[in-house]
């Protein structure tokens, strides 16, 4: 498994940038049904500019997982725990329509740089 912390200094360190703050974010996806059962929302976007986000529980999303942003477009094909993507701009989450829980979380390393 990845050391969140280390990755993320190195890859900011690569870039010439210092961290001005990071934390450890959830974000929760809500599947909302009508009372027949039609999918109404899977999703939830949100702005993320001027902002690193790393995914951290990847192997934990259901598969077919799709995430999106201005910068990188990850589908989850298979878990895993040996990657760690990165997203910035407007972030997108969609859970698949095989996903039939009412909430899943999302795990993010948030990191502002100076």
């Amino acid at each position: 498994m990845i050391n969140v912390e280390d990755y993320v200094e190195r890859q900011m360190r690569r870039r010439g940038m210092e961290i001005a703050y990071a934390r450890m974010l959830p974000v929760v996806v809500r599947r909302i049904t009508d009372s027949t059962g039609k999918v109404l929302n899977n999703s939830m976007d949100f702005d993320a500019y001027n902002q690193y986000w790393f995914l951290v529980n990847a192997y934990e999303l259901p598969v077919g997982t799709r995430i999106t942003s201005d910068t990188n477009v990850l589908l989850l094909e298979a878990h895993t725990n040996d990657t760690m993507e990165e997203f910035w701009g407007k972030i997108k989450i969609q859970l698949p329509d095989s996903f039939t829980g009412s909430l899943c979380q999302a795990l993010f390393y948030q990191v502002i740089p100076k």
